[in-house]
């Protein structure tokens, strides 16, 4: 962690600025479209996962993980 800090307090302040507009993108809340469809992607079916995102969408979710798989679809 300590080499962590020493890294952002090393960076100029224009550095600083972009690792947070880059760190907001990654880490905002997913929306409830977006929870949705990957939990489609899961093999949840259409009308289980609007029931289950419009549950969740409170949570503030920054990232789901699942099984391994093509990822295509």
């Amino acid at each position: 962690m300590s080499d962590l800090l020493a890294r952002v307090e090393a960076m100029t302040p224009e550095q600083r600025e972009g690792a947070i507009e880059v760190l907001d993108a990654l880490t905002r809340p997913l929306t409830v479209r977006e929870i949705e469809t990957f939990l489609r992607k899961g093999g949840v079916s259409r009308s289980r996962a609007i029931k289950i995102a419009g549950t969740v969408k409170h949570w503030h979710i920054v990232a789901m993980m699942g099984p391994e798989g093509n990822n295509n679809g």
